[in-house]
């Protein structure tokens, strides 16, 4: 996709959140030059059209698991829910960046090699 068209394709998102649609993060995988293994260059694009660090973490975890229905059971670190957990080297509430340093997976509490 030529540059300008993804602008203004992409450029529709921080219009469409601002006139209060809820919006998750997401990749469209499986087109060209959309890979399936890098969720964090993925969320970076979501920076670049202008959204703060903390609202992308967010988008990609709160409002991606309320989206599904699975608001009451994950996408927040709370007592009682599933213990997803992604540790990493900085916080990407202030970059985005930090979410390539991982350190540790947990998944329902459970170490992930």
């Amino acid at each position: 996709m030529p540059p300008e068209v993804a602008e203004q394709v992409y450029g529709r998102l921080p219009w469409m959140a601002g006139v209060g649609v809820d919006l998750i993060t997401g990749t469209d995988a499986g087109l060209p030059g959309s890979p399936f293994d890098d969720s964090a260059g993925a969320l970076e694009l979501y920076e670049h059209l202008g959204f703060a660090p903390g609202r992308v973490v967010e988008m990609a975890t709160v409002c991606s698991a309320a989206a599904l229905g699975l608001g009451e059971v994950t996408g927040r670190l709370a007592a009682g829910r599933d213990a997803d957990v992604l540790v990493v080297g900085g916080d990407p509430r202030s970059g985005l960046g930090a979410l390539v340093d991982v350190r540790l997976v947990l998944a329902r509490g459970a170490v992930v090699d």
